[in-house]
């Protein structure tokens, strides 16, 4: 094995490691309040179930992403933006989450700021990953 193939290995499982906390709408069903009478609502249960495709989805991003960004030959910006719309839906449905079962939502500005934080953080570990790419 080469030193390049050593480093695309290692900053995929760095990406993968970074990536690899739960969803945010799962971290919100987490933290909710079973006790709260909100939490046995029709509302809060459709959304509760909704929340868990959520879950899925990180999971398959955090094979996907790398492997995407492999095969396009390090075109970082379509696999970062596919993210941050991701990221954004399910910080979007976590507040609503959380606001249909009793808890206390983000506001539009601190999703906004989560988002581009997770991007931020994208584009830091992806470019590893091209560097890793590229490296002779």
């Amino acid at each position: 094995m080469g030193i390049s193939s050593i480093r695309l290995i290692a900053a995929a499982l760095l990406l993968t490691g970074l990536c690899s906390c739960a969803s945010q709408s799962e971290l919100t069903a987490i933290r909710l309040d079973r006790d709260n009478p909100k939490f046995k609502t029709r509302g809060c249960q459709d959304t509760l179930a909704a929340a868990e495709a959520h879950k899925e989805l990180k999971t398959t991003r955090m094979v996907a992403s790398p492997i995407l960004l492999f095969f396009s030959g390090g075109l970082l910006l379509p696999v970062v933006a596919a993210n941050a719309g991701f990221d954004t839906v399910d910080q979007v449905d976590a507040a609503k989450l959380a606001e249909n079962c009793g808890g206390k939502p983000k506001t539009n500005s601190a999703i906004a700021s989560d988002v581009a934080v997770g991007a931020a953080v994208g584009v830091a570990t992806s470019t590893l990953t091209v560097n890793g790419l590229t490296a002779k």
